[in-house]
C-alpha cells in the first residue's frame, strides 16, 4: 500500500515539473528452488540481501520496496529517457550475478526487470504497474536474468500469449499433444545410433503447432513441468515397446529437458521412477540442455546434471555454437555429448572461416572426450563437408525427417537408409 502511495506521488509530482520516471518490476528467477534445496530461512536471508544489494544500486531519491514472495518494485525519479534506466537495470542484474552467502550456504541468484517509462508506457499508477510487469513476462521469455523496456507491442504479444497459456491447460486435457521422432545416423557404419524426440501440438484449429509457439507459455504458466513429464514418460513408453518389438534394435533416446524441468525438485525421482516403470536401462535415455541455457546457468544444475550422469543417463548440449570459448568448461563437466546447431553448418562448404571453425570444434571435441552431432543437415554438400571434418553422427532431413510412430516404426522395420 505504502509503495502505491509513492508511486502515485512520484506521477503527480512528475506531470507537475514535467519530469520523467520509470518503475522497475523485479522477479528473482527460480527463488522456489532456494526454498526447496536450503530451506526457508536461507530464501528469507537471501530476500533481504537481495534487497541491500538493490539499494546500493539507487540513489537516495529513489524508491525500493519488496511487494511480497520474491517480487520487488523500483521508482527511478526524474530519469531523462529509457536506456538510462535500463543502465540502472543491468547495473542490479550485475550485482546478483555474484555469489551470496547465507547462513554457511553459498547461493547463487539472478532477477528478470521489467521497466515502464513514464509518460510514455502510461501516465496513471495502475496502468505504470500493468505495463511493467509485462515487460518482465517479456524478460522471462528472452531467457531470464536480464531486463526488458515496455513497447506497446509487448502488450499485443502478451495478450496473445495469455490466449495460448488457456488453450495449453485444456491441451493437456484433451490429449492434443504428439511426440514426432527424428532419427541419428551413423556416418560410418550408416546405421541409426540414436533419435530425438519433438513435441507437437494438434491445435483443434490452427493445426500442428511446433514448440517455439507454446514452450516459454508453457514454462510462464508452470506448466512444462507436467507437459515435460508427459513427453518423457511417452517418449519411454514407446522406445521400450520398440526394443521388445524389433531386437536388436539399439539407439539412444534423446528428450529436450527445459531448464525448469532441471530445476525442479522432482525432477530427479521423476526421471527414476518412468525408467523404471518401464524397465528400461538408464543408459538408453540421453537428456539434452541448450547451450543457451547452460552457459547462463550450468553453475546452478550442475549438481542435477552429475546426479543424472550417475544414474547412468548420457547428458548432451543442444544448438551449441559458443567454440572454443564454452568448450573448455565442458571438460570436468558431466556432459558427453554436444549437438551442433544447424546455422554453423548452412554454408559451412563454402565460407572457409566457417569451415575451420567447424573442423577445428569437432576436432577439440573429440580430443575432449564429447561424442559430437551435427543437426539440421539437409544437403549432401553439407555431408560431405562433415564427413571430411570427421563428423561422426549425424541428424536432419537429407537422412530422414521427424516421424511418427507410425513412420518410424516402419522405419525401424525395414532399416532403409539412403547411401549417405
Amino acid at each position: 500500500l505504502q509503495f502505491e502511495l509513492d508511486l502515485k506521488r512520484e506521477i503527480a509530482r512528475s506531470k507537475r515539473y514535467g519530469r520523467h520516471l520509470a518503475l522497475l518490476s523485479i522477479d528473482l528467477d527460480f527463488f522456489k528452488n532456494v526454498n526447496d534445496r536450503f530451506g526457508h530461512d536461507v530464501g528469507d536471508g537471501l530476500l533481504r540481501e537481495v534487497a541491500k544489494r538493490l539499494c546500493s544500486s539507487l540513489r537516495e531519491e529513489d524508491c525500493v520496496a519488496r511487494l511480497g514472495g520474491d517480487e520487488f518494485a523500483v521508482i527511478l525519479t526524474e530519469i531523462n529517457n529509457p536506456q538510462q534506466a535500463k543502465l540502472v537495470a543491468n547495473n542490479m542484474i550485475q550485482k546478483m550475478g555474484k555469489p551470496f552467502h547465507i547462513k554457511g550456504h553459498t547461493v547463487m541468484i539472478g532477477i528478470s526487470i521489467g521497466i515502464a517509462y513514464f509518460p510514455d508506457a502510461g501516465d496513471e499508477a495502475i496502468t505504470l504497474r500493468k505495463n511493467a510487469d509485462i515487460a518482465l513476462y517479456n524478460a522471462k521469455e528472452c531467457g531470464r536474468n536480464n531486463c526488458q523496456i515496455f513497447t506497446p507491442s509487448l502488450r499485443k504479444q502478451y495478450s496473445k500469449r495469455l490466449g495460448i497459456g488457456t488453450e495449453l491447460h485444456l491441451a493437456l486435457e484433451r490429449q492434443e499433444f504428439f511426440l514426432v521422432y527424428q532419427p541419428r545416423v551413423d556416418l560410418k557404419t550408416n546405421t541409426m545410433v540414436g533419435m530425438e524426440v519433438l513435441l507437437r501440438w494438434q491445435h483443434p484449429k490452427r493445426g500442428v503447432v511446433f514448440p517455439d509457439e507454446f514452450i516459454a507459455v508453457a514454462e510462464h504458466f508452470n506448466l512444462i513441468i507436467p507437459i515435460g513429464e508427459w513427453v518423457l514418460r511417452t517418449a519411454c513408453r514407446q522406445y521400450v515397446d520398440w526394443k521388445k518389438r524389433y531386437a536388436p534394435f539399439n539407439c539412444t533416446l534423446a528428450i529436450n529437458i527445459s531448464l525448469h524441468q532441471f530445476q525442479h525438485k522432482g525432477f530427479i525421482s521423476s526421471v527414476k521412477h518412468i525408467l523404471q516403470e518401464y524397465q528400461m536401462p538408464s543408459d538408453w535415455l540421453e537428456l539434452e540442455i541448450t547451450e543457451a541455457t547452460a552457459v547462463n546457468f550450468l553453475g546452478k544444475i550442475e549438481e542435477t546434471l552429475s546426479a543424472l550422469r550417475n544414474m547412468g543417463i548420457k547428458l548432451a548440449f543442444d544448438n551449441f555454437g559458443s567454440g572454443y570459448s564454452f568448450l573448455s568448461h565442458l571438460k570436468n563437466s558431466p556432459i558427453q555429448s554436444i549437438k551442433l546447431k544447424q546455422a554453423l553448418i548452412e554454408d559451412a562448404h563454402l565460407r572457409e572461416n566457417d569451415n575451420l571453425i567447424i573442423k577445428s570444434t569437432i576436432a577439440l571435441s573429440q580430443e575432449l572426450g564429447l561424442n559430437v552431432v551435427v543437426g539440421g543437415v539437409e544437403t549432401e554438400e553439407q555431408l560431405n563437408f562433415l564427413r571430411s571434418s570427421h563428423c561422426l553422427e549425424v541428424q536432419g532431413y537429407y537422412s530422414s525427417k521427424p516421424l511418427t510412430v507410425g513412420q518410424m516404426t516402419q522405419f525401424i522395420k525395414e532399416r532403409e537408409f539412403k547411401e549417405l
